[in-house]
């Protein structure tokens, strides 16, 4: 059982005003521009960084959620959220993605985690997801218990309606059905509110270019449908939600897929200030069992790839970029040691993990590197690109200075502008001094800051990782 919060019309009334208040306040994000200084269209972001699902274990078996929880030595799934929360806070996110599960009677959700997420200052967006992989079959009723859902979460400003029904639906042409039930009820009970439509599956771990393809042309027909029964509104959903999940190194399949989804919007007429997001990326550690012939990944290689990744994705106009997941699955999919059971930050000590005496709720070197990047970028203006690997982080607070993020895509040195005394962080949180004219790249990200006048710096070379 869920308890239902009660707020009265009053108190619902002064909390929109605060919310919109607070959504203004937020609205100043990295904007982003290229090395040819080409103002890009301008991105909303409130906060770049978050993740999804934290705490949750769905849809893990329950057998595998069980397991978890024991090799966790917790006692309750409420011991697992608390856990989680307090790791949410650890790492410096500012919003995370929360399903909201539909059996087609009612909504299951984690009513306390999702209200303590949000009592720590966690965004939240809310995905209203039927368990089924079809439109349920009494959309009235749906309505009903969706308004309900929103009246229960007033403070939560985005609703996303559904979830990949590229993968997971039996017919996703009949998903337009499902958003347009909701989308009518969140325009009516929240008209603040932004609604995103269900996330692609666009880049899947052994995904051939069939099923590539095949996503690609379900959101095609998707978008089609959408805009033509929208008619005169352009504008139908706030935002368009892509996953990307892949291997080190495959930052020109990302950016390829990214702009294969953009360039739906243009083609069907819809509004140019629709939002591009990606509410799940990741990238795995270690020895897999599926896909067949996965590479062997690194810690320092996930960890470079977190960074890599999000700051091309920043560059590439998405608003906001989320992990998934935090803590390792197991048995997802009911396969035990995939992708996914190796794709979090934090070991869940199971499996190939247990064997090799790595405990439970050990951190990866990923999780310090999210942490690093999250403090280093709070409050980021706009991010440039200077060239390939040399991306700059402007902040309009007066006298702080940009973060330059480097790596070794277009050689060994960094750009000119960045020269004399800098401070220089490693992904693992070390930092010395130097000069610009000191640094040489490798394939691990840098996080360098230029030291104010007066500064001084170590004699020293600074080199990156090199490239395996």
């Amino acid at each position: 059982m869920h308890s239902r919060p009660h707020i009265t019309p009053a108190a619902a009334a002064i909390l929109a005003v605060l919310l919109g208040a607070l959504l203004l306040l937020a609205l100043a994000g990295c904007q982003s521009t290229s090395d040819d200084s080409a103002e890009a269209a301008a991105v909303d972001v409130y906060s770049p960084f978050g993740l999804y699902g934290p705490g949750t274990l769905y849809p893990l078996p329950t057998s595998a959620t069980e397991t978890v929880l024991s090799r966790m030595g917790m006692k309750s799934l409420g011991e697992f959220h608390a856990y989680s929360r307090r790791l949410v806070q650890e790492l410096g996110v500012s919003w995370a993605r929360i399903d909201f599960t539909y059996d087609g009677w009612n909504f299951f959700e984690p009513s306390d985690h999702i209200v303590q997420l949000h009592a720590g200052n966690i965004d939240m967006v809310g995905t209203i997801l039927p368990i089924n992989p079809y439109v349920p079959g009494d959309l009235t009723a749906f309505q009903e218990k969706v308004r309900d859902l929103i009246r229960r979460y007033p403070w939560v400003a985005v609703w996303q309606i559904g979830n990949e029904p590229d993968l997971t639906w039996e017919n996703p042409g009949d998903y337009p059905r499902l958003f347009f039930a909701a989308q009518q009820v969140v325009r009516e009970e929240c008209p603040q509110c932004k609604v995103a439509l269900a996330g692609a599956g666009a880049r899947w771990p052994g995904q051939d270019y069939e099923g590539w393809r095949r996503s690609l042309d379900v959101y095609d027909d998707i978008i089609g449908q959408i805009a033509d029964q929208a008619g005169e509104d352009k504008k139908p959903f706030d935002i368009l939600d892509m996953h990307y999940y892949d291997f080190y190194g495959t930052d020109e399949a990302m950016l390829q897929t990214m702009d294969d989804y953009r360039s739906l919007i243009g083609k069907y007429g819809l509004g140019p200030d629709i939002e591009f997001w990606v509410t799940e990326t990741a990238t795995p550690t270690g020895a897999l069992t599926w896909p067949p012939d996965s590479p062997d990944q690194t810690e320092e290689q996930q960890a470079s790839e977190l960074v890599t990744r999000f700051v091309t994705m920043l560059n590439a106009r998405v608003a906001r970029v989320a992990w998934a997941r935090m803590y390792e699955n197991y048995r997802y999919l009911d396969t035990e040691g995939g992708f996914f059971d190796h794709s979090g930050i934090v070991y869940n000590g199971l499996g190939t993990e247990a064997a090799a005496g790595i405990k439970p709720g050990t951190e990866k070197l990923a999780f310090t590197t999210y942490q690093i990047m999250t403090r280093m970028l709070a409050g980021c203006a706009h991010v440039h690109r200077l060239n390939a690997g040399s991306y700059r982080f402007d902040f309009d607070e007066e006298g702080r200075p940009s973060v330059y993020i480097l790596w070794d895509a277009a050689g060994p040195k960094p750009p000119a502008e960045i020269s004399g005394p800098v401070r220089v962080t490693d992904i693992r949180g070390q930092t010395i001094e130097a000069t610009g004219e000191q640094l040489e790249l490798g394939a691990e990200p840098l996080f360098v800051e230029k030291v104010p006048a007066g500064g001084e710096s170590t004699e020293s070379t600074v080199t990156a990782a090199s490239r395996d």
